[in-house]
């Protein structure tokens, strides 16, 4: 039966509701916590600011007082003459540091009279710590005053500590909101910035697209059997120079290797005319000219002179072939070196006609505007993966400010609080 009773009568604590704030109303209600903090830490103060007054106003008689106060005459005249030249300057020092004006705001306030705690206890430590003997009720009712202010201050601490603790928490949650906001309006640019980049990207690789598509079109077009087959007769003429080339070097290379050798065989047989004649041809052959045909002519005699007074040796097929008379030489260099021109002039024709067909000219631009529109592409594509990447950290940031921002605000009410925190934009 008691039991039953005391259920029935039992008191229900009724359930804090949760805290529901929209993101936008937030620093309005931070405003109005702030301000709540303040009023809070006014009126858990007022006591002892009250109490701190009537205390300071306590101080200033005590003191007041022993400056006309006669003392124990009992103290031995020494230390009584040692008290009584302190007692001025202890009560300057007291009068200056009581005359500070309190202000009406409790954080100032506090500042205030903790100076004025601070400055009495050096004073008592100081010039006070003389007094005592002379003015021993006096000193007791000041240290007294100053301890009863030291409560007061000490109570007040406590009051500024939850007020100070407060206000932090609502700078931390303003913090939380001001990075969400600032979050919201990068991500909103990067977003922006991954579009820009994506549509410029798919530009650029529609542009290759096209460009691959032309050049593989142009391959299929009538012209272009043309193009190839003046390509193929440009190889052609470029192996036919080649072999021409070759013929060349081998005469220059086997007529040299003889000259040289008849060259040495004038100069010591003191021959200065045949020596002479020989360099010339040589000069021909090494140094570059482009028709050796004349200076060979003019000095084949020479050479088969020496030839036949067995002067000059000849050691391979090539040398006799090549100087056995005095036609052989003369006429093979100069069928190379025609065979050389003409092969050229026919190059330089057909390469002439190749790049006049309007094939050709498409080709070779679309050719270089290729690898243009590629660098292009892949530049787009790096920008664009490097604002994606941005984007992605934002994400991550945001939802960790979010978490930060409903959790400083619960901590800050002291119950259950849901920020509606909106979403950002989907990609």
């Amino acid at each position: 039966m008691f039991k039953q009773l005391r259920d029935l009568f039992r008191r229900t604590e009724p359930e804090e509701e949760s805290l529901n704030l929209s993101f936008d109303g937030l620093p309005a209600w931070l405003d109005a916590r702030e301000e709540e903090i303040g009023n809070e830490l006014s009126g858990a103060t007022e006591p002892s600011r009250e109490a701190i007054l009537g205390i300071l106003e306590h101080l200033r008689e005590a003191v007041a007082r022993m400056e006309t106060a006669e003392g124990d005459e009992e103290v031995h005249p020494r230390l009584r003459d040692i008290s009584r030249k302190a007692l001025p300057g202890f009560a300057k020092s007291m009068a200056q540091i009581l005359s500070r004006e309190l202000s009406g705001d409790p954080e100032a306030f506090y500042a205030t009279v903790a100076e004025i705690l601070k400055g009495s206890l050096k004073a008592l430590k100081g010039q006070g710590k003389y007094l005592s003997s002379v003015y021993p009720d006096e000193m007791k009712e000041v240290r007294a005053a100053v301890k009863d202010l030291g409560r007061e201050v000490n109570t007040m601490t406590e009051a500024l500590a939850r007020a100070r603790a407060g206000r932090q928490q609502v700078e931390d949650v303003r913090k939380s909101h001001a990075a969400l906001s600032r979050i919201r309006e990068e991500y909103a640019a990067v977003d922006g910035q991954v579009r820009e980049y994506g549509t410029a990207l798919a530009e650029a690789e529609s542009a290759i697209h096209k460009t691959e598509e032309d050049l593989a079109a142009l391959k299929r077009h009538p012209h272009y059997a043309r193009k190839q087959e003046i390509e193929e007769r440009i190889r052609e003429l470029d192996a036919t120079a080649e072999e021409a080339g070759r013929e060349v070097a081998a005469l220059r290379t086997t007529a040299v290797h003889v000259f040289r050798k008849a060259g040495k065989m004038a100069e010591k047989a003191g021959d200065s005319a045949a020596a002479a004649s020989i360099d010339r041809a040589l000069d021909a052959y090494t140094g570059g000219g482009d028709d050796p045909v004349g200076p060979t002519e003019a000095v084949m005699p020479v050479i088969l002179a020496m030839i036949q007074r067995e002067e000059l040796a000849l050691k391979n097929q090539d040398e006799l072939r090549l100087f056995s008379d005095t036609e052989t030489l003369p006429a093979a260099m100069k069928r190379a070196l025609e065979r050389q021109r003409d092969v050229r002039v026919k190059r330089a024709a057909e390469q002439e006609a190749l790049a006049a067909l309007p094939v050709v000219v498409e080709e070779q631009r679309l050719a270089t505007a290729l690898p243009g529109l590629r660098r292009e592409a892949e530049a787009k594509a790096a920008a664009k993966a490097r604002a994606e990447s941005q984007r992605e950290t934002l994400q991550a940031s945001y939802a960790t400010e979010s978490g930060n921002l409903r959790s400083r605000t619960a901590a800050l009410a002291g119950r259950d609080a849901e920020v509606e925190v909106p979403d950002l934009p989907s990609p």
